[in-house]
């Protein structure tokens, strides 16, 4: 196999978020390749000794990062800038977790080369509203029923009696299922509705399931396919509303050989379509499981890096695979690869999320590293980001300090090389027992 890491050696990338986690796939493994972030993370000094190259803007002082929380923000900052221009040669390639109007602006501007598609079409497929519009006469047999329009001009009778009860209820845009709303009745929507009287919405019919994904990649035209996974939600470990992603699982394992087929198909034409309309690169595509019959819905697609993208790259690295992500690359730069996309079906990994509604109670004064549960207490094993070589039963907890302004309710996430669930929606002994300790 190819050294994959060659073709990148002279480009200088610069992956500009708020969170310096979204960027950690590439960290110490390509050379000149830097993590532009806002805050300053405990993760922040363990990545530099491993060879990270770091700006973090909350370290330069009499700055107000409470201002600087989207990508667009952090690159028109003017240290950023001069960041990027001392650490260049040639025209610097930015890479971002999602477009925005604003980096599609300062991109232009400074002559910068993007990694990434432009916000236009972003919007066109990750609008969960707009998709179902496009999705409908070309999947019609994998969608969820569902009703869109503008909320304050919906009535619930009429829903009701289309769709039944309870609904499914979906802003336009959300992340982390933030703006999913489970709704059993007419004082429950009429809640939300004079709440956001004018915000696009998609209504769907419940059905009973758990939603697996996979993530892609659209290059030289053809699409690339990894292993599907089991998003992790509705745990009550985790203090999350039930609608909220809180993580993923490899492999999908509640899941028949064919439906990952299946999969593959939708998959396949689906990346076609966005192909046809111009869409290159990194996407994540959820798929809902109907328990009760093993049916198979499109649920939604994000047109982007994924919330996976970085803990599945280290991944395939650690396997020996040339990652998905290198392709996103190669794509917008447009070098070609020699090996052609192996989808690796034996990754193993799980990464969680915790969100709001808990507390920290026993990191001690660890908020990163490795660490181990034995004889039922919490050790702290080291100071390292590898996920890729942890051994067994090692897990790297990350917390962190959240700050007035910060819109993210993750406070902490847990990543290990092994499986957590023993079926979807519940923990196994071992990683409950874990989780219980924080």
């Amino acid at each position: 196999m190819t050294d994959w890491k060659k073709y990148f050696s002279d480009d200088n990338i610069f992956f500009v978020t708020p969170d310096v986690k979204r960027g950690l796939g590439f960290t110490g493994i390509l050379s000149q390749y830097h993590i532009i972030c806002t805050d300053l993370d405990p993760i922040i000094p363990a990545l530099r000794i491993q060879g990270a190259k770091i700006f973090c803007l909350e370290e330069e002082g009499s700055v107000d990062v409470s201002e600087m929380r989207n990508s667009g923000k952090l690159l028109e900052n003017l240290r950023v800038l001069e960041y990027i221009k001392n650490n260049s040669k040639g025209a610097p390639k930015v890479m971002y977790f999602k477009p925005s109007l604003k980096i599609d602006s300062l991109v232009k501007l400074h002559g910068f080369t993007p990694i990434g598609n432009n916000t236009a079409l972003n919007e066109l497929f990750e609008d969960k509203v707009s998709f179902a519009q496009i999705a409908k006469n070309i999947f019609p047999d994998y969608l969820l029923p569902s009703i869109s329009g503008i909320l304050g001009e919906l009535n619930y009778p009429d829903l009701y009696g289309k769709l039944s009860s309870p609904l499914v209820l979906q802003f336009g845009h959300g992340w982390a299922g933030k703006t999913t709303f489970f709704i059993n009745g007419e004082e429950e929507f009429e809640i939300l509705s004079q709440k956001f009287p004018y915000t696009k919405v998609k209504i769907s019919k419940f059905i009973e399931g758990f939603t697996v994904l996979n993530n892609c990649c659209l290059y030289q035209g053809q699409i690339y396919i990894s292993s599907p996974a089991v998003q992790i939600d509705g745990i009550e470990e985790l203090g999350s509303k039930p609608g909220a992603t809180c993580g993923r699982q490899w492999p999908a394992k509640f899941i028949t050989n064919a439906q990952v087929s299946q999969i593959e198909v939708i998959s396949r034409n689906l990346g076609k379509l966005m192909n046809e309309k111009g869409f290159r690169g990194f996407l994540g595509i959820d798929f809902l499981i109907e328990e009760k019959t093993g049916k198979i819905y499109l649920s939604e697609v994000n047109a982007r890096m994924t919330a996976s993208s970085a803990f599945y790259t280290l991944l395939e690295i650690g396997s020996g695979s040339i990652p998905l992500l290198a392709y996103h690359m190669a794509e917008f730069l447009g070098k070609s690869i020699k090996d052609k996309f192996e989808e690796n079906n034996n990754l193993v990994g799980s990464q969680v999320i915790m969100r709001s509604g808990r507390s920290l109670t026993n990191v001690d004064s660890h908020l990163f590293g490795v660490f181990k549960y034995e004889n039922n207490r919490t050790k702290f094993i080291r100071d390292e980001y590898y996920p890729n070589k942890l051994r067994d039963g090692e897990y790297i907890f990350m917390g962190k300090r959240l700050k007035e302004g910060n819109s993210t309710d993750e406070f902490a996430r847990i990543e290990t090389k092994y499986e957590i669930l023993e079926k979807p929606r519940k923990f196994n002994k071992q990683f409950k027992r874990i989780i219980n300790n924080y």
